[in-house]
């Protein structure tokens, strides 16, 4: 996904659970959801923010070590404040995806032409 003209990655890793788990209640990586779900909206947001933001942090060290030219340009929490709600809805499902080891697949269609200049229409 492209925010602020760069393309935006996620990877698990184990400094990314480790992350996570610190963030957590009692350190506890199991409990993350307790923050995501909870009632306070800040909380909540701030916790979700959390996480894409270290599974971008992570994608970005390990592009970093197999190119030592590679410059790391995370996500940040600043940059996300600055978003809306269905964009980071959308970047905490690719988020959660890399994180289960899901693959994200979005295919587009063609829209459909109505009228005289549809494709098969004769005139």
């Amino acid at each position: 996904m492209e925010i602020h003209g760069r393309e935006i990655h996620f990877r698990r890793t184990v400094g990314a659970q480790c992350d996570i788990a610190e963030y957590s209640p009692d350190g506890d990586v199991n409990r993350f959801d307790d923050l995501v779900q909870s009632d306070n909206y800040v909380v909540s947001q701030k916790a979700v923010l959390f996480f894409i933001c270290t599974l971008s942090k992570w994608y970005e060290k390990e592009q970093k070590m197999n190119n030592p030219d590679y410059i790391e340009r995370p996500l940040t929490v600043d940059e996300c404040m600055m978003l809306e709600p269905e964009t980071i809805e959308a970047l905490s499902t690719e988020a959660s995806a890399a994180f289960n080891g899901e693959t994200v697949t979005v295919e587009a269609e063609e829209p459909k032409q109505k009228g005289k200049n549809a494709e098969g229409d004769s005139e």
